[in-house]
């Protein structure tokens, strides 16, 4: 049975104390503009889109698309390896690279995109088969018959050129869980993507996501000797601040949502004032303060959000958060017999 003054709560977050102020009147709410809340949050939480703002990573990010536009517009290979825990934003600070990068006209035009996965690519066939099959170069391979997988790839980019190296298509390699790479048979991939990236053959951008920090000491000698060794560290650096704003931008519409009242209303109401909300989330920050985790709690909360009770409340967020502490193993054994 709840509680009083939960039973009393506002409509949302700019309460700080909830058992102050009676509920303010909820006017209907069109079930169709709840639908589009929940498909704009939730693509913003479950995807890394681009078009997301990026959060502490501003010189990382700076420091990566000089060296993309090196490759796309200069024709300089280069290589480079993101390293930062899981949930850091590595994937999202590349995405919105490519997407600046490619919003350049000569560049998008003649920038080719390669993305491997160490968990998908678990060999030397299938990463070529997935190369050839982004570089639409099947039908240039057809049945040839190669000897080695360098002289394979080299063909590939050999027949992107048009001409002299000025004329190449620049090509760019991203390869995920990059230390998955480093445990196959003779890192044969990293050995002949980093010698090209060193070679005058065709401009190439190596880009290396991973979570180990010890990832230098997984290659080999060969390898290691053909990486650049340049590295950007994503290391979720903001403070409790910060992170507090960076809730407010995850949970707020955009201006250009259709219906202006409920959105400036909708956005009102997420300013985090109640000290209950910026409770729950400094425990989630001195736990976990990976935007993975944070999106995780507002996905549970968004959840709870119904045309009956329209807007996010304080109670909301703590039982997100009770959901998100709970031991999935010990609630499957939960009430379970014990065996004697």
């Amino acid at each position: 049975m709840p509680s009083p003054h939960q039973r009393l709560h506002s409509d949302g977050f700019e309460l700080v104390e909830m058992s102050n102020r009676k509920t303010k009147g909820n006017s209907a709410v069109h079930p169709e503009c709840l639908s589009q809340v929940q498909r704009i949050l939730r693509e913003r939480f479950c995807h890394q889109s681009p078009h997301s703002n990026l959060f502490g990573v501003q010189v990382q990010y700076k420091h990566l698309i000089e060296l993309l536009k090196r490759t796309a517009i200069n024709g300089e290979s280069n290589s480079v390896l993101i390293v930062g825990p899981r949930g850091s934003g590595k994937t999202m600070l590349i995405n919105h690279a490519l997407k600046e990068l490619m919003e350049i006209r000569e560049v998008s035009e003649n920038v080719l995109q390669v993305h491997l996965n160490g968990l998908m690519q678990i060999n030397d066939k299938i990463a070529l088969t997935e190369i050839t099959r982004q570089l639409n170069l099947e039908n240039v391979v057809g049945d040839k018959v190669f000897g080695s997988f360098a002289e394979n790839l080299s063909f590939l980019l050999e027949a992107l050129k048009k001409g002299n190296r000025a004329n190449s298509c620049p090509v760019i390699f991203i390869l995920d869980e990059f230390d998955l790479f480093a445990h196959q048979k003779n890192q044969t991939l990293l050995y002949n993507l980093f010698d090209i990236s060193q070679s005058a053959q065709t401009p190439v951008a190596v880009i290396g996501l991973t979570c180990r920090l010890d990832i230098l000491e997984l290659l080999e000698k060969r390898v290691k000797s053909r990486f650049s060794h340049r590295q950007i560290h994503l290391m979720n650096s903001f403070d409790f601040p910060q992170y507090m704003k960076i809730f407010k931008e995850q949970l707020s519409l955009p201006e250009e949502f259709p219906n202006k009242v409920f959105a400036e209303r909708w956005n009102e109401n997420t300013q985090a004032k109640d000290s209950t909300v910026r409770e729950v989330l400094q425990k989630l920050f001195n736990v976990n303060k990976s935007l993975r985790s944070l999106h995780m709690l507002l996905m549970l909360a968004l959840n709870r959000v119904t045309v009956s009770h329209p807007f996010m409340t304080s109670a909301d967020l703590m039982e997100a958060q009770h959901l998100c502490s709970l031991d999935s193993k010990a609630s499957i054994i939960h009430g379970e017999k014990l065996l004697c």
